[in-house]
Formats: structure tokens, sequence, C-alpha cells
């Protein structure tokens, strides 16, 4: 039984991504997927406490240790699914679980919609697919995107003097203690003259085209299958949370549960505990094996 992340680069096609590999390589297949600018560091708490599971937390495409995208290309959630389809072949994986994080969450329900057929379970903590908008502001997000893509070239991202530096200025730019902060700036950084900066692509954080509609994230809810849980966060983000009755109303397999803390509650030491004791109730990690029925 894996307790210690295990380095995997995984070959797909046009690029290689990377990730940490966690628990019983024979236990049930789960992705776990990391919010935006995080990187799979981000599940270095909760993976050890999920140890009968076959995890494997990924670096999303210009996250991490993973391939950026190609000059010119986009990052989109759709492209997130389709290298994570990909990574399922490589390896074999037919039916698999999710458990995502913010954006991560995101992609985690937006593919359960897309491949029901595909999906065991779903944990989605504090985040999930949501919409921004009508018609008007998406044509603006689109129109923005395609000009900051334009400008990319132009973009360099800052440089800090060390990592804890680094790790501080996340911790003054959101919600996270400064121990969460170093164990994603660890997988984070690169050296560079001068000091430290980001590995992550700087076009990760430019305008997100192509959004789903509100009537597209109802047909996903109703398309989903598999049991679901979402896991909000009491001091947590709220990005989400606008129509979130509309989605829980179209989803007839979601669990909706609130836990204290903030937004990365599972990587925090202080949550991390109750984070994976909802979640191994939740999969009956806890029960006879022939109870495990949302795992199979």
């Amino acid at each position: 039984m894996q307790q210690q992340g295990e380095e995997r680069r995984i070959e797909i096609p046009g690029r290689t991504l990377a990730g940490r590999a966690w628990g019983d390589p024979d236990g049930a297949p789960f992705f776990c997927l990391h919010g935006w600018l995080d990187n799979a560091n981000s599940f270095n708490l909760l993976a050890p406490r999920l140890p009968e599971l076959h995890l494997l937390a990924l670096d999303f495409a210009g996250h991490g240790y993973s391939d950026h995208h190609p000059p010119g290309f986009h990052y989109f959630p759709l492209s997130y699914i389709q290298d994570l389809l990909a990574v399922a072949e490589t390896l074999g994986w037919d039916r698999f679980g999710l458990i995502g994080h913010s954006m991560g969450a995101a992609v985690a329900s937006e593919t359960a919609g897309l491949f029901p057929e595909r999906i065991t379970t779903v944990v989605l903590i504090d985040g999930m697919v949501h919409h921004e908008g009508g018609p008007e502001e998406g044509n603006q997000r689109n129109r923005l995107a395609v000009e900051q893509m334009l400008r990319a070239h132009e973009k360099q991202p800052p440089v800090y003097p060390d990592t804890e530096r680094m790790a501080k200025r996340v911790t003054e730019a959101t919600d996270q203690s400064l121990d969460a902060a170093r164990e994603l700036v660890a997988r984070g950084h690169r050296v560079v003259p001068g000091g430290v900066t980001w590995r992550s692509d700087p076009r990760i954080r430019f305008a997100t085209p192509l959004r789903v509609s509100s009537r597209q994230i109802d047909a996903l809810m109703a398309a989903t299958t598999a049991p679901s849980l979402l896991l909000t966060a009491a001091q947590g983000d709220r990005w989400y949370r606008g129509g979130l009755e509309r989605r829980i109303r179209h989803h007839a397999n979601l669990t909706v549960d609130e836990l204290q803390g903030p937004h990365h509650l599972h990587l925090e030491a202080e949550h991390a505990d109750a984070v994976a004791a909802r979640v191994r109730a939740f999969l009956a990690l806890n029960a006879d094996v022939g109870d495990q029925r949302r795992l199979a």
C-alpha cells in the first residue's frame, strides 16, 4: 500500500502530464483534480487518509510539472476533460471515480455529466460546474480571451527571492495558511536568475472561453448517474454558489454537506481529518467490501 505519493508521468497525444500516485494499486481508481493555479500537491494531506483507494493526483496541463499548451492555445474545461479521458485510456481505466477541488471540482462535475458511463463516484470539494452571466457577458469573455492570447508574449511571471516569500505571497492573496501554501509552492516553483518564479503557464490566468450555459448545466446535472458528494466550505469561496439550488434540483444523485474551514480545507491540517472522514463515510470505506457499491 503506497503511503507516500509516487511521481508519475503519463504520455498522451500531444503532451505529457505529471502527477502523484497514492494508495493501493489494486484499489478502486480515482483521479484527484486540483484547483486553478494549484497542482497535485493539493492532495498531500487528503490522499494518505484514503489508503484503500488507488489515487492519481494529476497536474492539469499548464500546472505543476505537466506540459504547457502550445503557443496560441487556450486553457478551458473541455481541454482538461479531454486530457483526463486520454490519461484514463492510457492507464486502462474504463471506469473511475473523481475527487475534485475548486476548478477541479468544476471539471469533475462536468465530466460526470458528459461521460456518465465512465464515472463511478464524484466528490466535489468547494466547487462545481457553474454559469457566469448571460450571452453578452459570454461574448465579452470570449473576446477578452482572444485579446489576451494575442498579447501572451508580453506576460512575464513575477520573480521572488525564495520559495518562502512566494508562499507568503500566496497567503496574502488567498485564505490559505502558510503551511498549505508551502505544499503548493514546493511543486509550483522553478528556479530562475534572481530567485524563483511560478512553474505554471501564465496563460492559465487568461479569461476562460467557451463556458457552458445554464441550460447545458441543467442537462449535465440530469445526465449524471454517479453518486456525488458536494462538500462546501463554511468559510470558503462563493464563485460557484450562485444558482446552486437549481443544480441541486436537476441532480438526482447529489448529497450536499457543509464543513467548517476555508476554501482549501482539505489541505489544512486543522480540517483534513474532517474532510477525509466525510469522504470515507460517503464511499463506505469503513464498511465491508460487499457494501462498497459506490466504488464499483
